[in-house]
């Protein structure tokens, strides 16, 4: 837990540093660009005066000074403004990795969610079949415990793999905020696209939306044809899922030239 943390203030950190030096080049740029201005305005007014008459010598020596601080200018500010869409590029790019880590951790954990309750429906049907071999039958009575017992353990597996959904949805704003901040980039519009951030939605990860035999807070009975039906619908939907996060990846990764 501690190590964790202090990764993420470590993260933090660098996230900060990343953006100051993101500003620090708008800074620069928005300087530069005033310059460019002013100087635009020095040779106009220089220009006026050749034109008016005043062929002089010292004129002439001022406008290619300032021509050549305006060529120094624009070199300058090419650089700046490279500089300083590649790190806005880079940024976005870390929170589409951010996204596609978590995305990724998450169906990693619906997976082992599925195993569990998997074994659980298992447990239900070779206990029912142990009480019948081992005294040749079964009371509804035993089997309603049996039911019972199992359809807590079936639960507290679903209310337990419920939970990354915070984080999965958390990742989701920070990325359509970096999308929304660097929007003017071509790559932008690509990535929003890719992962469809406009359509969005969180409800196909959401564990009751699926296991819909199980109810969220409650305890009605399963038995194991419930069980089945809910773990496959959970599996359906993990492969789905599984392959969208594949072909994100896939087209993503030829953004990383552009």
């Amino acid at each position: 837990m501690q190590l964790t943390q202090a990764l993420q203030i470590k993260e933090d950190r660098i996230n900060k540093l990343e953006q100051r030096l993101i500003n620090l080049d708008q800074e620069r740029i928005n300087k530069l660009q005033d310059k460019r201005k002013e100087l635009g305005e020095i040779n106009k007014e220089l220009l006026n005066e050749l034109t008016g008459g005043k062929n002089t010598k010292e004129i002439h020596k001022e406008k290619e000074a300032k021509q050549i601080e305006m060529n120094e200018l624009q070199q300058e500010l090419l650089r700046t403004s490279t500089s300083y869409n590649v790190n806005r590029k880079t940024q976005v790019f870390k929170q589409v990795n951010n996204f596609l880590k978590v995305k990724g951790e998450f169906l990693t954990l619906r997976e082992e969610a599925i195993k569990k309750l998997h074994s659980v429906c298992n447990h239900l049907v070779s206990s029912i079949n142990k009480e019948r071999i081992t005294i040749g039958s079964i009371t509804d009575m035993k089997i309603s415990k049996l039911t019972d017992k199992y359809t807590k353990e079936f639960q507290s597996i679903l209310v337990k793999y419920n939970d990354g959904l915070l984080e999965l949805n958390k990742n989701y704003y920070s990325l359509k905020n970096v999308i929304q901040e660097n929007k003017e980039l071509e790559v932008s519009l690509m990535i929003e696209n890719i992962l469809k951030l406009n359509s969005f939605n969180l409800d196909k990860y959401k564990i009751f939306k699926l296991a819909t035999n199980s109810q969220e807070g409650t305890r009605i009975q399963l038995n194991s044809n419930m069980m089945e039906e809910d773990i496959n619908s959970l599996r359906n939907n993990l492969n789905e899922l599984k392959l969208e996060l594949n072909q994100e990846k896939k087209e993503l990764k030829n953004l990383a030239t552009v």
